[in-house]
């Protein structure tokens, strides 16, 4: 297989603050046959102004109105040409300067993948967690981070984010693929770190998780007694987090995330 051509794309609006690391550790990939495509909303903290900085490094950037985080990863969809595409959102790095060389050569001894899904380092503000999701699994849960998750561009053209969901529209897809069959490969390696102390899903996780299990029901699937277990252990998990100090909260914290991985 000749070597593959990796897009990645990074939606912002108003990131002025977090989006320089993320263009840095793009830019900075030693790997050579990629494309680097940053979609912005129109963001009016400065940001676009910054993005335009770096005009001269950037395959295709554009700052005008959307509908939306998914609606703005559609348009990067739209815009690529390699052969898989990663969405690395605003204030999330790559693991190093390596990731894109290694996922590359892994897709070349496994041309049959359809999606390449790695490891995941999250990082929240009482420590950072490796992720490994090992098996694909995602008929309940969202199993596996999209910044750590490659698939072919023809497939995402097949089936693009549903902009009718505001937190989930990436487990729809991804859910969408793994059931209809689609060739999930894991490649036992630490490919971002995913900030976790912002973003959309973070600040909304009840709301994602509630979206995530009408997904799910919609398919003919019972999994209300799981969506009450879940959602007391995040209604729990954010109540302690707003009103326990941090000198309590962040040592027990610490401690379950090492189990759970999802707080």
């Amino acid at each position: 297989m000749k070597a593959p051509k990796i897009s990645v794309v990074t939606v912002s609006y108003n990131t002025v603050h977090v989006i320089a690391r993320t263009l840095e550790s793009v830019l900075s990939q030693t790997y050579g046959n990629t494309e680097y495509i940053v979609i912005d909303g129109a963001s009016t903290d400065g940001a676009a102004e910054l993005i335009r900085s770096y005009a001269d490094r950037i395959d295709h950037f554009v700052s005008e109105p959307d509908k939306g985080l998914y609606d703005a990863m559609n348009k990067g969809i739209r815009a690529a040409s390699g052969d898989f595409v990663l969405f690395l959102n605003a204030d999330d790095v790559f693991a190093d300067y390596d990731v894109l060389g290694d996922v590359a050569e892994f897709i070349g001894l496994n041309p049959e993948a359809d999606v390449i899904y790695g490891n995941s380092v999250q990082v929240f503000e009482y420590g950072s967690y490796q992720v490994r999701p090992g098996q694909a699994y995602l008929n309940h849960k969202m199993c596996i981070s999209h910044q750590a998750t490659f698939v072919r561009t023809e497939l995402l053209r097949s089936h693009p984010f549903d902009t009718r969901f505001r937190y989930a529209a990436d487990f729809e897809q991804l859910s969408h693929f793994y059931l209809s069959g689609a060739k999930f490969v894991h490649f036992d390696r630490d490919i971002a770190h995913v900030e976790m102390r912002g973003g959309t899903t973070f600040d909304h996780q009840i709301e994602s998780a509630n979206e995530l299990y009408d997904i799910i029901a919609s398919r003919g699937v019972d999994i209300e007694k799981e969506r009450r277990s879940q959602l007391r252990r995040k209604r729990l998990v954010r109540f302690f987090k707003r009103y326990t100090p941090k000198f309590i909260s962040y040592p027990l914290l610490r401690f379950l995330a090492e189990r759970h991985k999802a707080l």
